[in-house]
This record gives structure tokens, sequence and C-alpha cells, in this order.
């Protein structure tokens, strides 16, 4: 009898050690790898929420410098001079700020991603980090119709990152699906928004109406006094708006000023 108790004892020790002996091998190398992947998206959202206050923190004080700069500056006062120096100051140094952090996060994003769509396809975090390549391709893709009335990059770049949804058999993210929708619609004017732009309009005013045109069809005449902006029709060809320079209104406009194709955008 004793022996067999003793055997009994000895297999359950045996089964106990081997349970021992799989708890001390730790995590697989597959949860190893997973847990490392999650705290990547951890960091990457950490370093977008900064990039995202610095652009907030950075809007606010070019509002403000707007604001002071409404006022002539020889009708300024001495706290609105101040107040402009420490403005300009600032945004200097929240310029160099957003910069330094968008690079920091572009490089920490295309990593994340790069593993991501590779091994994590199916994964959670996939998908957010997904939404931030979205959000900031909507950010580039707004800068490059701002600052050179190119639609036609502007509306690829969006459609690349869309494109990844399409791959990974994920839904669309609204926000870009709604971005790309209204940048290919400002690509070409159309006689409906033309129809919209009247005389006396500023420039700004005619941008939202007819959209931003492509920096190589903007014609200066300093002799005339006169700024042309062509805006490329679907159907070949281009319509004008004509503005003075001297004051930056619109005095005339013409929808069938160019009859062949100009320079594409």
């Amino acid at each position: 009898m004793r022996r067999n108790r003793f055997l009994s004892c000895g297999i359950a020790l045996v089964v106990a050690l081997a349970a021992l002996s799989a708890c001390s091998r730790g995590p697989s190398e597959e949860e190893l790898a997973q847990a490392r992947f999650e705290e990547q998206l951890t960091l990457l959202q950490q370093q977008y929420d900064e990039l995202q206050r610095l652009r907030s923190e950075l809007a606010a004080a070019e509002a403000g410098l707007a604001a002071v700069e409404a006022t002539e500056e020889r009708l300024r006062s001495e706290e609105q001079k101040t107040d402009a120096a420490a403005l300009q100051a600032r945004i200097g140094e929240l310029t160099a700020a957003r910069d330094a952090a968008f690079d920091t996060t572009q490089g920490t994003l295309a990593d994340f991603l790069n593993l991501a769509l590779n091994d994590f396809p199916e994964h959670p975090a996939t998908l957010k980090g997904l939404n931030i390549y979205a959000d900031e391709a909507i950010v580039i893709a707004n800068e490059t119709v701002a600052t050179a009335g190119d639609y036609k990059k502007a509306v690829e770049q969006l459609g690349s990152a869309l494109s990844y949804y399409d791959s990974l058999e994920l839904p669309h993210y609204q926000p870009l699906a709604d971005k790309l929708a209204e940048l290919s619609a400002l690509r070409f004017i159309t006689q409906e928004r033309f129809d919209q732009v009247a005389k006396g309009m500023g420039m700004d005013e005619v941008k939202r109406i007819a959209g931003v045109p492509y920096y190589q069809n903007i014609q200066v005449d300093e002799k005339q006094g006169v700024e042309t902006w062509l805006y490329r029709k679907a159907e070949g060809g281009a319509a004008a708006v004509y503005f003075r320079t001297k004051t930056g209104k619109v005095y005339n406009k013409n929808f069938e000023a160019v009859k062949t194709t100009v320079v594409e955008d």
C-alpha cells in the first residue's frame, strides 16, 4: 500500500513539475511580437497627439497675429506691437516644433504600417494606425491644393491612402472618402460654380467657390494691372476669372476663355 501511495504522489509531482515548467517558459514569440506591435501603436498615438497639439497652437498663434495685423501698422497701439512681436517669435518656435514632430510621427507611422500590413493585417491596431495615415493624407492633400492648386496630385494622394483599405478588405474611412469626393469635384470648373463668381469678389472668395487655381495657370500682366486665373474644364479648354491687381477684386470673367487644353494639373 505504501508503495502504491508513493507512486501516486510521484505521478502528481511529475504533473506539477510539468505545469511549472510550462509556466516558466513565458509568452510565445508570437505573443511577444503582438505585444511589441501594440506598444508601437501606443507610441504612434502619443506622437500623433503631440503633433496635433502643436498644429492647434500654431493655428491659434497665426490667427492671433492676423487679428493684430488687421490694424494698419501705423495705427497699432504699443500693446499690439508687443503682441505682434511675441506672436511672430512664438510662430517661429511652434513651426520648428511642428516640423520636427511631423518628421518623427511620419517615421514611426511608416514603420508601424510596414509591420501592420505584412504581419498583423487583421489586428484592430492596424485599422487605428491606418486611420491616422488617412488623416495625415487629408492634411497633405489640403496643403497640396492650398499651395499649388494641384487637385490631380491631391486626389492621387488620397486615392493611394484609400487603396490600403481595399487591399485589406476594410470599410473605407469616411473622412478620407469624403475628402476624395470633394477634391475630385473641384478638380475641373463647372458652369454652375463659375456662374456663382461675381464682379467685386476677392480672391479668397473666388477660391471658396471655384477652387484654387493651378499655380501654372495664374497669369499676371503688370503693365495692364490684371491677374488672370484659368480653370480647366473636364471637356477641355479653360474658363478665366480676371482680377485688378490693385484691388484684388474680380472685374470680369469668361467661361470660354481658352478653347484648347491648358497646363496639366
